[in-house]
């Protein structure tokens, strides 16, 4: 059967660069990987693409290749002597030799078969991080707060200092994978051979055999406990944003530091305040109509206590009066403010004694009780 194009076979141009073909290979290769399609061609058509993505991704191989195709590659032609396409075995040598190397084959089943993983798995890592939510009332929101969460973190054993042993002379190092955690596995691929890591089945990729364990966390140096974690909310802060707390979340398993506690800050459903124009609040407050006819000083309660407000004669429900520098802080600890509008309802007794009836009857036959109406 006559060769395909190289080109043809990685999908892509004549003129693509070295990296779209390096793309284009570690996508077909993925794809048609024996290991990994179980399809009845999948080993040919994976062949095929090494054989192609082997001379493509050689300057010399591939000018020869594109001047006298396949042809510059066949002992019994008349281009022979060109030294350089041995075949599959070529590649899989170099995977053999350079198992975490720098060539591109290599690096390439690296990815595919963990060759790197040895020195991955040594890598010391954090712990993992959580989410956790806190609703906050308005108060909390301008003045700050200390709030305390709880949650279920995987914590470090203290008995046995994370070592998962009863003592220190009960932990040895792995005679199977020698301490590093993984094993090299011989595959064949028809009369290919290569070499792939693998996590040592003896001691679960840790290199370390136990042979006492610690009754506290059984073996594991880890367990999981309800930890109590005190959190401090500055003033100023608003809903939607996020604290940050380093290195209080789960443990490591392998001696990093520990994850981080992400806080979304909410706000508590409010019956009194609501936030307007950013930083402004918002509230209704009762006034008696007699405040409101003669415009006295009331006292209004706020989240920064009592303050007092002289109210203009004769006004209106839902008209509002603006108390300057009341709202919420415009920037975290800082002292500058939105503002707090009060709009006023004028609460009208619904039970009056035969007295008040009298008086309020008497009033209302001055003109000034009669409201106005625009009717055109």
């Amino acid at each position: 059967m006559a060769k395909r194009d190289y080109y043809e076979v990685l999908g892509v141009s004549k003129t693509a660069s070295e990296d779209e073909i390096k793309k284009a290979y570690r996508k077909l290769a993925k794809k048609y990987h024996p290991d990994l399609n179980k399809s009845p061609d999948a080993e040919e058509k994976f062949k095929e693409i090494n054989e192609a993505a082997e001379v493509l991704t050689d300057k010399d191989k591939r000018a020869r290749y594109d001047q006298f195709g396949h042809a510059a590659f066949d002992q019994n032609s008349g281009f022979g002597g060109f030294g350089g396409f041995g075949g599959f075995e070529d590649i899989f040598s170099q995977m053999r030799s350079s198992t975490g190397g720098s060539s591109f084959f290599g690096d390439i089943f690296g990815d595919f078969f963990g060759s790197n993983s040895r020195s991955n798995s040594q890598r010391v890592t954090k712990g993992e991080s959580i989410k956790v939510n806190i609703f906050l009332t308005f108060k909390e929101l301008l003045f700050g707060a200390e709030k305390i969460i709880e949650a279920q973190l995987l914590t470090s054993c203290k008995t046995c200092d994370a070592t998962g042993a009863k003592s220190k002379d009960d932990i040895t190092k792995c005679s199977k994978c020698f301490g590093t955690g993984h094993v090299n596995i011989q595959r064949n691929l028809g009369m290919i051979q290569f070499q792939q890591s693998a996590v040592c089945p003896d001691c679960d990729g840790v290199g370390k055999i136990i042979k006492n364990k610690c009754k506290d966390c059984r073996g594991k140096g880890h367990y999981f406990a309800k930890q109590k974690i005190e959190v401090n909310i500055p003033k100023g802060v608003m809903p939607g944003q996020q604290i940050k707390m380093a290195n209080k979340a789960h443990a490591s398993l392998n001696g990093g530091p520990n994850g981080d506690v992400y806080i979304d800050l909410l706000l508590k459903e409010s019956k009194v305040y609501e936030i307007i124009n950013d930083y402004d609040l918002k509230m209704i407050w009762n006034v008696s109509y007699i405040d409101a006819i003669l415009g006295n000083e009331i006292t209004i309660k706020t989240l920064d206590g009592d303050v007092k407000v002289k109210l203009p004669k004769g006004i209106s429900s839902k008209e509002t009066i603006k108390i300057s520098n009341k709202g919420l802080y415009k920037q975290v600890n800082r002292d500058k403010r939105g503002d707090l509008f009060i709009e006023i309802n004028i609460a009208v007794p619904r039970n009056l004694s035969n007295k008040e009836k009298e008086l309020i009857q008497a009033l209302s036959e001055n003109s000034n009780f009669e409201p106005k109406n625009i009717v055109e």
